[in-house]
């Protein structure tokens, strides 16, 4: 299956699950929330003063990272998911209340921005459902997108896997989910040659999931 395909299909399931999906991770809420915290301590330690410019990868229905990051007046937020079912619940939750975030909806592969944009990139549960290769070659135009000194915090799968899917994921009925994984070597070796330097390197397990995620923060 090709990418274009793989996209097709991820986008139809989560248009389709999005309210079951925003339901379904509240377990990882507080997971989400406490690395989201510690990068926002380092951003306001390094710069505490500044208009800050931050950009979130797989966005969903803006629960509860992008309302944390709406509330700040001194952040601006664009937030890109695929799915237009996640960008319509995101608009509900965050406009027109805040005028401090811009949605997309979109493939992140698709995302242009200049260079030295932003202070800080977040990609939650979002960058695993891209092919491996996509996956490399996203995390260097996130290098690039980024100031210096700006961060970057994601999460993957920790273990490696050409890809997985599952046509019912949450009881979808159409397209199917999909995932892959560089596993936590790997990535952080990726990380590392794009001229990152890590600051969290740590395996968290999922409970609802039951399923080990490599989180990671890393400073350009």
């Amino acid at each position: 299956m090709d990418s274009r395909q793989i996209k097709e299909e991820i986008k139809s399931a989560y248009d389709e699950i999005a309210p079951v999906y925003l339901n379904w991770t509240q377990s990882s809420h507080q997971i989400r929330l406490a690395h989201l915290d510690i990068m926002l301590k380092q951003l306001d330690s390094s710069s505490p003063s500044s208009q800050k410019n931050i950009l979130e990868l797989g966005c969903g229905a803006g629960v509860p990272c992008t309302q944390v990051l709406a509330a700040r007046k001194d952040i601006h937020v664009t937030a890109n998911d695929i799915s237009e079912t996640q960008i319509a619940m995101a608009k509900e939750q965050l406009l027109p209340a805040s005028s401090s975030v811009e949605l997309i909806q979109g493939d992140m592969m698709a995302l242009e921005f200049a260079p030295a944009q932003f202070d800080a990139v977040l990609g939650m549960y979002s960058i695993f459902h891209l092919p491996r290769d996509e996956q490399t070659t996203i995390l260097a135009r996130i290098f690039h997108w980024l100031k210096p000194g700006g961060l970057l915090l994601a999460n993957f799968a920790a273990e490696p896997f050409a890809s997985l899917s599952d046509p019912s994921w949450l009881g979808g009925t159409r397209g199917g989910m999909h995932w892959s994984s560089w596993g936590r070597d790997k990535i952080k070796t990726i990380i590392t040659a794009l001229g990152f330097e890590v600051q969290v390197d740590e395996v968290v397990v999922d409970d609802e999931e039951n399923v080990a995620f490599h989180w990671v923060l890393a400073r350009k």
